[in-house]
């Protein structure tokens, strides 16, 4: 043990908390109006044993602490708040704006007012998104703010509320503040380079294949008019020339179904708010499913207790991104079935601490040791992998740059033995 540590324990019980038991007796002598109320009860003491101007040091501290309760509390009783997002969507890091309209029944001002509580990741006591210096009275408000998420998620992500501490900061009063409409905020996605999947055998109005006969693509051939039939399929000239109705084939598609699997254990990640290994593992989810899909293929994401399948059309990535928006951790183990259930191509998102079996062989690796954040109250051991990962990403501050360069590399792998 060094000098430094030896000298630290030595003077450890200085800042021990012996009687933790008592904390929230006596936590409340932290705060202003905690520090006033003993001072009151000093004054009346004062008052009682030595001096009558104990008195008046008590009635003036008393005053003092009715004025700062008594006032928030009426002011906000006259003000109502609203609030609403200008859009419905957004990415994280984009900004969105935030229309607060605020009321005033009181013929008085009201000053400092802030909204808080669901705007940030960790919301603390303090933490405000938006001040507003003084509201006239008799009057209604409307002010515009623009507010960034740095998280994925539905916000507000807890009730707003409106509150203040004029004039002394000694009570907070608080009211609710009525959301009209929330912000769904969709994981960051990177555009990722094209990568050669194999020929798909399902069936879709996109990715048409001389192999395949439906209702899409090039006209391929005729046939004789079965039951059930377009009329709009009809060849008319030939239709004439026979006498019976001739029916016009067109290319069928062949389309790739990709499955992406994502561990969600709450035990296989590190790491708090958006650098950790669970929304980075969200994010590269994100892009590589709207890399496939925009390339025409079917993507399956598979969470382990429950599954989202996702393809080209608007609705469908808006209603997949959205779902992603709202993914929490799991508290248990999900099982992963293995590679296949009709799909042509899979890949796994997982960490170092994952426990459970990769269900394919190409597997996404984020290394814990480079996400742990300082909040980490426990240290997991990581589990190695048996196999080399496909991509491996190994910190937060360069996990775009990795997973380019390594997915690209991949590509340029698959294109050659292609």
């Amino acid at each position: 043990m060094s000098n430094t540590q030896t000298s630290a324990s030595r003077w450890a019980w200085l800042t021990s908390d012996y009687t933790p038991w008592a904390n929230k007796y006596v936590y409340w002598l932290k705060t202003p109006i905690g520090i006033l109320l003993a001072l009151a009860a000093v004054a009346l003491a004062m008052g009682i044993f030595v001096t009558p101007q104990g008195y008046v040091l008590l009635l003036t501290i008393l005053a003092v602490v009715g004025l700062g309760v008594v006032w928030p509390w009426v002011g906000l009783r006259g003000v109502a708040c609203e609030l609403k997002f200008r859009t419905r969507r957004c990415r994280e890091g984009e900004k969105a704006e935030v229309i607060v309209e605020i009321v005033n029944r009181w013929p008085i001002p009201v000053w400092g007012l802030a909204i808080e509580n669901g705007f940030f990741v960790e919301d603390t006591a303090s933490d405000a998104a938006v001040a507003l210096a003084r509201i006239p009275g008799w009057s209604r408000c409307e002010f515009i703010w623009r507010f960034q998420p740095l998280q994925r998620g539905v916000y507000p992500q807890a009730a707003p509320r409106i509150v203040t501490e004029f004039p002394f900061g000694l009570w907070k009063a608080k009211r609710p503040v009525k959301v009209q409409q929330e912000l769904t905020v969709w994981p960051k996605t990177y555009r990722l380079s094209n990568f050669p999947l194999p020929q798909g055998n399902h069936r879709s109005v996109t990715s048409p294949s001389d192999q395949r006969t439906g209702q899409e693509g090039e006209r391929t051939g005729v046939r004789p008019f079965q039951q059930g039939d377009s009329l709009r399929t009809i060849h008319w000239s030939l239709t004439a020339r026979h006498g019976r109705f001739i029916v016009s084939e067109r290319q069928g598609s062949a389309q790739t179904r990709a499955r992406i699997y994502v561990d969600l254990d709450r035990s296989s990640h590190q790491g708090f708010g958006p650098d950790s290994t669970f929304e980075w593992a969200i994010r590269i989810a994100a892009s590589i499913a709207t890399e496939l899909v925009q390339q025409h293929n079917v993507v399956v994401l598979d969470f382990g207790t429950h599954e989202e399948q996702m393809t080209g059309a608007q609705a469908s990535m808006h209603r997949t991104m959205d779902r992603l928006a709202r993914l929490k951790p799991t508290q248990e183990p999900a099982t992963m079935r293995r590679a296949g259930n009709g799909c042509d191509w899979s890949i796994s998102i997982s960490t170092d601490l994952s426990q459970s079996e990769k269900p394919t062989k190409r597997t996404i690796v984020l290394r814990s040791d480079g996400f742990r954040a300082a909040k980490d109250a426990c240290e997991r051991q990581a589990v190695l992998a048996p196999v080399k990962p496909w991509i491996c990403v190994e910190d937060h501050d360069n996990a775009p740059r990795q997973l380019l360069s390594q997915w690209a590399m991949k590509g340029r792998e698959a294109w050659c033995g292609s």
